[in-house]
């Protein structure tokens, strides 16, 4: 029964392919997340902390002007070692929940802001950007509901994000570097 299979058939250069291999190829090609340098989430990094503000800030109001609703900027640098800010809103619609994601991440790719990864967008009901030192999550109004961040969080400050903060603030011809 060795003459039936496949795999001996083949010649000796040609590697067999899975499914499995086929769609680790995929994988590798997909662009979910940026090239992060290693030090991306680096807390020792002079002024990352008011950098990473700025632009969790910057997220906040990419969305006000992209319509999105009830927009919140939390700060967990207290409640967690995980994430320092969470920005949060609601999208109307699928296709609004996708402009916004997009241009947040057009603009932090110019200012050099490495996102970690993406997840949701596929299904548009809850998106979220992963920036390591902030976490920026559109949701659907349901899901928005459904999940309560903000009550999970509670105990986290909220913060302003309608004010520019710092000198990274709101110049979006300038990158940040």
């Amino acid at each position: 029964m060795v003459e039936n299979n496949p795999t001996n058939s083949l010649p000796a250069s040609e590697p067999v392919t899975t499914r499995r291999t086929r769609s680790l190829r995929t994988r590798e090609t997909h662009d979910i997340q940026d090239e992060v340098p290693h030090h991306a989430t680096d807390r020792r990094q002079p002024g990352r902390m008011a950098v990473a503000l700025d632009h969790a800030r910057l997220c906040a109001r990419i969305a006000d002007d992209n319509r999105a609703k009830d927009i919140v900027l939390l700060d967990l640098r207290k409640a967690t070692a995980l994430v320092d800010y969470f920005v949060i809103a609601t999208a109307g619609s699928r296709r609004q929940g996708n402009a916004i994601i997009s241009e947040i991440d057009q603009e932090m790719k110019k200012r050099g802001e490495a996102k970690l990864g993406i997840e949701g967008s596929e299904e548009g009901r809850w998106t979220l950007i992963d920036y390591g030192d902030f976490v920026v999550h559109v949701f659907s109004p349901e899901d928005r509901a459904y999940y309560a961040l903000e009550d999970i969080w509670g105990d986290a400050p909220r913060l302003d994000w309608q004010e520019p903060a710092g000198p990274a603030a709101d110049k979006r011809d300038e990158p940040v570097r």
